[in-house]
């Protein structure tokens, strides 16, 4: 597991693809709100499933279009980018888990 302590020690995880992200202490606050703006896996089933997949690519495509003209610093951007393939699981009060997602299927 991947001990991320700041933002470039989760930049280098998100990069290498880490299977699990160990976040601690304040970084933790930083971190939840990056993924505070993305929808849960339950919130998002029931509309993946009536759209039989396009709505992954609808939703991808207007990500990327908006992250291309916001005013965000390239940093930022390939963070939150790279956080959208990661589920966060709290693991206590001062600890949070990233893990992939695609480890899950």
């Amino acid at each position: 597991m991947f001990v991320a302590a700041n933002m470039d020690d989760l930049l280098l995880a998100l990069k290498n693809k880490a299977p699990q992200i160990l976040i601690k202490d304040e970084f933790k606050n930083e971190v939840i709100s990056l993924t505070e703006h993305s929808l849960s896996e339950k919130e998002t089933f029931g509309f993946k499933l009536g759209s039989a997949g396009t709505s992954n690519f609808l939703a991808e495509l207007f990500y990327q279009i908006t992250n291309k003209f916001s005013n965000k610093p390239n940093e930022a951007k390939t963070i939150e980018s790279k956080l959208r393939k990661y589920k966060l699981k709290k693991n206590s009060k001062e600890e949070i888990i990233l893990s992939l997602q695609q480890l899950d299927y």
